[in-house]
């Protein structure tokens, strides 16, 4: 094992290093610009987020923080520590007949559990089911109450089958995705809004937690994926918002701040905060597409907490409702709003001298798998994987920059998929691919204008020269400067070329096994179809 950095001898109990907690935070499809930090502001003038504000005052602004442009990738990514080219660089459904992430790639929460660590997971996973070993459990967390899928219904834990298209009334609850570290869920299924219920495993964790013991604690929010669904107390917040999509966005990102608050108030009160580093990362931009369709508004708000009905507006046409202003595209785009996401380092561990700056070097999202096996002393190698023949771990660690050791990130280059470089200040597609949602909305998205003409209605087709942006000179991608700057173009080509021989991918594909399994042995609910 190697020697922790110098910078955590300070944290000592008796004449032994105390090994620092970790909580990592990803929420889901979070708008650039719906953060206080970037602007995101009540009519009354206070910040939308005071939560997180406050941890970002108190910690790092992580202003280039890079993850792929939909959520199975990041998620895939962060968990086995590879880029998304050497993992999975498509969406995967649950009954991917590969799982998202190779069955014999190893897993953060595995190596951290090397070091002594207790591992926890709740929330979204995105990452693969069809073996237990796909699973949370499977790839070393101790316990997980987890959904498999993309996104799920808040109060029923029903899948969600993907956006409607002008559809008034709700769905009616197919397969429930709920899933308690080995087990369906089912004792806890249908009794509440699902980020209370998450809220109440993750304070539980907490208050029994053997302090002599490390922790591990990812906790992967629902908020704020489709469907948009918030408790009617936080949509009462923002009546000030007409459109409605924006209105339940807004009111499930207040409803995250507070939760924020409530867990990390909890470490404080528990004397767990200073040993602690606190990880937050959207897993990629917030999503600009049409309405196609208005919100349900009619059901009231006497439903019961076993139905999805009538907890006030709920929306599931179309896929809309955040803003990534003053950033072009969003979710699904290779522009910074697709790419480039909210994201910060907080909590005791960071040090007084870099507590309220801001951070421009590149990090990307696989990069914190590698910073955690450092801070825990093991070596971030996996083995099994090798003998397998599949990738390494590509993730750099951070922890010297993050901690002020070096005033550089060791990542350089990232290339996010096969047409999009990322590399230093420049970012370059080649010639004759489309780039989508070219467009930037304004600071109120959507709005009355949004309804026929979202920023996805718009895209780029680079030119025979390709697409060159300077994205610290030029964040907003006005210009492209390919034909100015030939011999950057021909550089960035030739790195693309090079990174683009080591791409890895699996075939993908729905396997009929896995809801047949759902209903014959989980009464319903998702789980792992093969070896079980």
């Amino acid at each position: 094992m190697r020697t922790l950095p110098f910078l955590l001898s300070s944290l000592m109990v008796g004449s032994a290093a105390k090994l620092p907690n970790i909580f990592m935070v990803i929420v889901d499809d979070y708008g650039w610009g719906d953060v206080g930090y970037h602007g995101a502001k009540m009519p009354s003038g206070e910040s939308l987020t005071p939560t997180i504000d406050a941890l970002v005052k108190d910690g790092i602004e992580l202003n280039r923080h890079y993850v792929h442009m939909m959520c199975t990738p990041t998620r895939s990514s962060f968990q086995s520590g590879r880029l998304p080219i050497h993992v999975l660089t498509q969406l995967a459904d649950p009954c991917d007949k590969s799982g998202a992430i190779p069955r014999n790639m190893t897993g953060v929460a595995a190596q951290l559990k090397k070091a002594g660590y207790a591992t926890h997971q709740v929330g979204k996973w995105d990452a693969g089911m069809n073996t237990p070993h796909h699973t949370p459990q499977g790839r070393g967390y101790d316990t997980s109450l987890n959904y498999f899928g993309h996104g799920n219904w808040m109060w029923t834990e029903a899948e969600w089958l993907g956006s409607e298209r002008n559809k008034s009334e709700f769905p009616a609850p197919t397969i429930i995705d709920f899933w308690d570290t080995d087990k369906p869920a089912n004792h806890l299924n249908g009794t509440g809004y699902e980020e209370f219920i998450f809220r109440d495993r993750i304070l539980d964790i907490l208050n029994n937690h053997d302090q002599s013991v490390p922790l591990f604690l990812q906790y992967d929010s629902k908020v704020a994926h489709y469907p948009l669904q918030a408790p009617p107390d936080y949509q009462n917040k923002h009546l000030d918002i007409d459109q409605l999509n924006r209105r339940v966005y807004w009111s499930m990102i207040s409803f995250l701040d507070d939760q924020l608050k409530n867990i990390t108030e909890t470490m404080k009160n528990l004397n767990m905060w200073d040993n602690t580093l606190m990880v937050l990362s959207s897993d990629n931009g917030g999503y600009v597409l049409a309405e196609e369709g208005p919100c349900n508004s009619t059901t009231g708000t006497a439903g019961t907490e076993s139905s999805d009905i009538g907890h006030a507006a709920a929306c599931f046409n179309g896929e809309t409702g955040a803003s990534n202003w003053p950033l072009r595209g969003g979710k699904y785009s290779m522009f910074e709003g697709g790419i480039r996401v909210n994201a910060f380092a907080s909590g005791g561990l960071i040090p007084a001298a870099k507590r309220g700056t801001k951070e421009e070097g590149i990090i990307h999202i696989t990069d914190w798998y590698t910073t955690f096996c450092s801070l825990a002393g093991v070596e971030a190698v996996d083995p099994w994987a090798a003998a397998s023949g599949l990738p390494g771990i590509d993730g750099l660690d951070m922890w010297p920059m993050i901690s002020g050791q070096n005033e550089t990130s060791p990542r350089t280059t990232i290339l996010v998929n096969k047409n999009l470089l990322v590399h230093g200040d420049w970012k370059y597609v080649p010639a004759n691919v489309t780039m989508i949602e070219n467009a930037r909305g304004g600071p109120q998205y959507p709005n009355a204008t949004t309804a026929t003409d979202p920023i996805s209605n718009h895209k780029r087709v680079c030119p025979s020269e390709g697409c060159l942006f300077n994205v610290k000179d030029d964040l907003y991608e006005y210009n492209n400067v390919a034909a100015q700057n030939p011999d950057i173009v021909k550089m960035m080509q030739q790195i693309m070329d090079k990174e683009r021989t080591t791409i890895w991918s699996a075939p993908h594909g729905i396997d009929p096994k896995c809801k047949q399994t759902a209903w014959s042995k989980y009464g319903g609910f998702y789980g792992p179809w093969e070896e079980v």
